[in-house]
């Protein structure tokens, strides 16, 4: 008798049993088990019930028997979902035999508030949070860097000193009718009173009430005799606009300003940076019986760590992440059954400024408003049936506490002598006045997609150096992004300051340029507490290796803790060469520390943005190491938030950059293309068809953006291959790139059946295909410019015949010999490098260039500067030059990293040959003096596994049930036997080898 499979590990969104869901049709998944070779599924049957009724009783939706092989991404298709809910599933299928399996365990998702309107809290916040004008934050990263300071004329001249007496100063601008004021944000310093068309304004805050469509006029008075500041704009599909103080603005007797010189000029200098304690909010509250559910659904403007009975609710760090707060804002929902009690309780939270009011980027803070504000409902079912809900309100307490500043990329100020004992807890005395509503962000509140900002790693120092000083430089031997947890003993008022750093510099101290105006530095004033206190900044994150405590007492504790989004690894890869696995770890660090709330360049300076052209060409590899399927899925709403009216897509995403910089902040080919892109390798990696919907539409808006009729074929302009050692004509990589994202856009409209989309990307293709032939290639199987990449292009992006592909490949290879096997690729090129050799039978080649140890290659960092993480250039540091740029030298940057694709699809022998793994493709390609390799993947249907070694050779596969295999044996392995009843079929294949197409089991061949 055939032994019936099993079907376990039901899971939602591809998670266990997850909280607060939003989604009105969540994917359902579920996994076979079973002894025997070759499992297959024939049919499902799905049946749900809310929690409150069993899953024997009558069904909240049964499926019926469905005939599908589907396992993987099953849309629930049930009766609406109910806000609150929690929902059981369970599964049975029937196998390629007709034997039906028992009932999976159960499954379950709760949904979250479903709808914004099921939200019944406001926006609170402090008093003096909302009502009190704001000193600007004037750093070089922020509102008025780069802005000239003006003031009246004094006989043609400025007057000479920084005290001229009160003057006021005003300009007008205009403002389109019939658009929505998104964000409309001051930032002017020196005690300037602003107002906006008559109406008085914070001189750092919101003006959009004050605005109207037509003329408008801001007037700034000044006790000082001098101004400097601007007013951002954000009108509804149209880009950011700033009007910044310069010599067109005028006195009330209408003669002209003059410009003092820049900020920052003497004799003004820089206003310094002025601390903002976080504001905390407490809130009482009593139950009456028992507590038989409770659930926590909260958000902010800024971040926030919420607080039960004085307890820290949940893992979760820097939340609520990062979006477009004027178009979305993301809630989180938390189990706190465990932390209320029958009795009093309180509830309570603190603030930070985070993405939505702290530095972000390399222009300014506020971007999206200063005044910290939170939303949350908590939710409590008791035992004697009640249902209370807890929410933000004019009820709720505001004061400060211990978190006297706190910034993402400048770190936090501690004082906790100043942290009020029991703020959290039941019976507190102080007197805290009331808190106030508040507009909050003008976005839609909605569920979280992301996975949450979690501590996953714990790292003790390598080494500790104490300097003559006292000062101490700690080693943790590894480049992370995360923070520092200090135990520590002393006395109170010690100060105890934490900078950070990636490397050091020649002398042995932290080297802080490649950081340009990010400090980095945390600061701790010791309480005294005679058992010790501990240390733990939670509203800021460094990129560090290395930090340098400065007056701390003899035996504290230091830890750095590694954060990164709460992702499910999923590859593993090793080969015999420990430098090729030190670049695969040092890949996975890459992500990890640039994988918080979106895909970041860098961790560590005043940028960390979500740019898109490093994300679409690391997403294949990204998608290998980790499960970042919701990760990327959050990031790419992003994106779409951003793209403009015309169809660009924006440099980065959530874009800061538009109005902030003087050129334009979108439309780089490359760059854009991620909207196609990374859709693309999502559904190659998970076989996800939602996302690849989800994005079309903004997809074919991009294509046509590229091809509109007004633009050549090939479009100017963008980044091109950045960071190449050797250029490329911006033309040829932009027209190639448009070839291969349209090529691609129509596959992918075939996929969620859309013909007419294919069609129209298709044609697209077709011109663009043809626009670069005639203009680029040569009949010696030159490509114009003759660079590695503009081969890479052409051969990758299918630009060239079958019949020219031989010449360029031995022209490709020839360039490699020139420069004494190195590569000269940038962002663009260097994905597709290794692929283009290998693929046009120059593996010899392609592994030179991976095993080269020397400048420029992959592993000179590895071998020459005891890397941990990737850089972002090739030289960021070198023997003979030292440091690079250092306005641009990261040594954490995952865009070169993308040759971890390469190390798992060639090296590793593991590759998806249908969407999701469901099908796969096991081709080692042995080479380069490596003897042995293997890869290791956790795929929706199970674990997949190839191992192989050279001498004598031998391969290990395991294929998951419910998939198959194209095995690809060398010439003298022996096939497997067709007996087996996991061996489908044994053909020949074209290199005299042997192509076995096997179902689920493990297969063991040898020479």
């Amino acid at each position: 008798m055939t032994e019936p499979v099993r079907v376990d590990d039901p899971r939602v969104e591809r998670l266990v049993d997850p909280l607060g869901i939003d989604e009105p049709s969540p994917l359902l998944s579920w996994r076979l088990t079973g002894s025997r070779h070759g499992i297959r599924q024939r049919a499902y049957r799905i049946v749900v019930a809310a929690e409150a009724d069993p899953l024997t009783a009558p069904a909240h939706w049964d499926s019926g028997p469905v005939d599908s092989g589907e396992s993987v991404g099953v849309a629930y298709r049930g009766p609406r979902l109910a806000p609150r809910t929690r929902y059981l599933f369970r599964v049975r299928v029937t196998d390629d035999h007709g034997v039906e399996s028992d009932w999976s365990p159960p499954g379950s998702w709760e949904t979250g508030q479903l709808d914004p309107a099921q939200w019944t809290a406001g926006w609170i916040t402090a008093a003096s949070e909302r009502d009190a004008p704001l000193p600007p934050d004037l750093d070089t990263t922020e509102p008025l860097h780069s802005l000239h300071r003006i003031g009246a004329p004094d006989g043609g001249r400025a007057a000479p000193g920084p005290a001229g007496g009160p003057v006021t100063l005003r300009t007008s601008f205009e403002l389109p009718g019939g658009r929505r004021i998104v964000a409309a944000t001051t930032a002017f310093a020196d005690e300037a009173t602003v107002r906006v068309n008559g109406t008085e304004v914070p001189a750092v805050g919101s003006a959009a009430r004050a605005l109207r469509p037509g003329t408008n006029e801001i007037a700034v008075t000044t006790p000082a005799g001098h101004a400097v500041g601007r007013l951002d704009v954000a009108l509804d599909g149209l880009p950011p606009r700033t009007i910044a103080t310069d010599d067109t603005w005028h006195t009330d007797d209408g003669r002209l300003a003059v410009s003092l010189g820049p900020h920052g000029a003497p004799p003004w200098g820089r206003t310094a940076i002025t601390h903002r304690p976080s504001p905390y909010l407490r809130r009482e509250f009593r139950l009456d019986a028992p507590v038989r559910r409770a659930r926590l659904y909260v958000t902010a403007a800024g971040l926030y760590s919420m607080r039960l009975n004085g307890t820290r609710v949940g893992s979760d760090h820097l939340a609520p992440g990062w979006t477009d707060y004027a178009t979305r804002v993301p809630y989180q929902s938390h189990d706190v059954t465990g932390l209320l009690r029958a009795g009093d309780n309180v509830l309570g939270a603190v603030l930070a400024d985070g993405w939505f009011a702290g530095s972000v980027g390399f222009c300014r803070s506020f971007h999206y408003g200063h005044v910290r504000a939170l939303r949350a409902e908590l939710h409590v079912w008791t035992t004697d049936g009640d249902h209370q809900v807890i929410g933000t309100d004019t009820g709720w307490r505001a004061g400060t506490g211990a978190v006297r500043y706190a910034d993402l990329q400048h770190g936090t100020v501690v004082d906790a002598r100043a942290e009020p004992v029991g703020w959290d807890a039941a019976g507190f005395a102080g007197d805290w006045p009331a808190a106030v509503p508040t507009d909050g962000p003008a976005g839609r509140v909605t569920a979280a997609i992301a996975p949450p900002v979690r501590v996953r790693h714990e790292l003790a120092p390598r080494s500790v150096d104490t300097r003559p000083d006292g000062r101490r430089i700690i080693d943790f031997g590894q480049n992370l992004v995360g923070w520092i947890r200090l135990r520590v003993r002393g006395e109170a008022g010690r100060r105890i300051i934490v900078r950070h750093a990636e490397v050091l510099d020649h002398n042995g101290e932290l080297y802080l340029d490649a950081l340009r105006t990010a400090r980095a530095t945390d600061e701790y004033v010791l309480a005294g507490h005679s058992d010790g206190e501990v240390f733990e900044p939670e509203f800021t994150s460094h990129g560090f290796r290395y930090c340098e405590l400065t007056g701390c007492p003899d035996g504290a504790e230091i830890t750095a803790l590694v954060a990164y989004a709460d992702m499910a690894a999923t590859g593993e890869f090793s080969c015999s060469d420990e430098r090729i696995n030190r670049l695969h770890d040092n890949i996975r660090w890459s992500q990890r520390g640039n994988f918080l709330a979106v895909p970041t360049d860098c961790p560590q300076r005043d940028e960390r943005l979500g740019w898109t052209g490093d994300a679409q060409v690391f997403a294949p590899t990204a998608a290998f190491g980790y499960d970042v399927a919701a990760f990327l899925r959050k990031w790419l709403v992003d994106v779409r938030d951003a793209q403009l009216a015309d169809g660009a897509i924006t440099h980065v995403a959530p874009d800061v950059l538009s109005g902030q910089l003087d050129t334009p902040q979108h439309g780089s080919p490359g760059w854009g293309d991620a909207i196609v892109l990374v859709p693309a390798a999502l559904h190659a990696a998970y076989g996800d068809t939602r996302v690849v919907r989800e994005c079309l539409p903004a997809m074919l808006r991009w294509l046509d953006y590229l091809d509109r009729p007004d633009a050549p074929r090939h479009p100017r302009g963008g980044f091109a291959d950045w960071l190449a050692v050797t250029p490329t004509d911006k033309d040829v990589v932009n027209a190639a790139y448009l070839a291969r994202s349209a090529r691609v856009a129509a596959r992918l409209a075939a996929v969620v059946d859309e013909p007419d989309a294919a069609a129209h990307c298709t044609g697209i293709a077709d011109r663009a295909t043809a626009a670069f032939r005639d203009a680029y290639v040569g009949g010696d199987g030159r490509i114009a410019g003759g660079t590695q990449t503009a081969a890479v292009l052409a051969l990758q992006a299918g630009l060239v015949t079958e019949a020219e592909r031989p010449a360029v490949v031995r022209r490709l290879a020839a360039e490699v010999a020139a420069r004494n096997t190195h590569l000269s690729t940038g962002f663009l090129g260097t994905p597709w490098l290794l692929d283009a050799l290998a693929s046009g039978g120059r593996l010899d080649v392609a592994y030179a260039l991976l095993l080269r140890d020397t400048y420029p290659s992959w592993l000179f960092p590895v071998v020459h500067a005891d890397a941990t993480t990737i850089w972002e250039r090739w030289d960021s540091w070198s023997e003979s030059r030292g440091f690079a740029d250092e306005g641009m030298t990261s040594f954490n940057h995952y865009a070169y990293g993308a040759v971890g694709d390469f190390l798992h699809r060639v090296v590793g022998g593991l590759a998806p040959a249908e969407p999701g793994y469901r099908r796969i493709t096991v081709r080692p390609r042995p080479g380069g003096g490596i003897d042995s390799a293997g890869a290791r993947l956790h795929t929706g249907y199970g674990l997949v596994m190839v191992r192989w070694q050279a001498e004598p050779y031998r391969l290990e596969v395991a294929v998951p049930p419910n998939t198959s295999a194209d095995v690809h044996l060398p010439p003298g392995v022996a096939p497997p036997s067709t007996d087996d009843p996991g061996v489908r079929s044994v053909a020949p294949d074209a290199e005299g080898g042997t192509v076995a197409w096997l179902g689920s089991g493990h297969y063991t061949f040898s020479a």
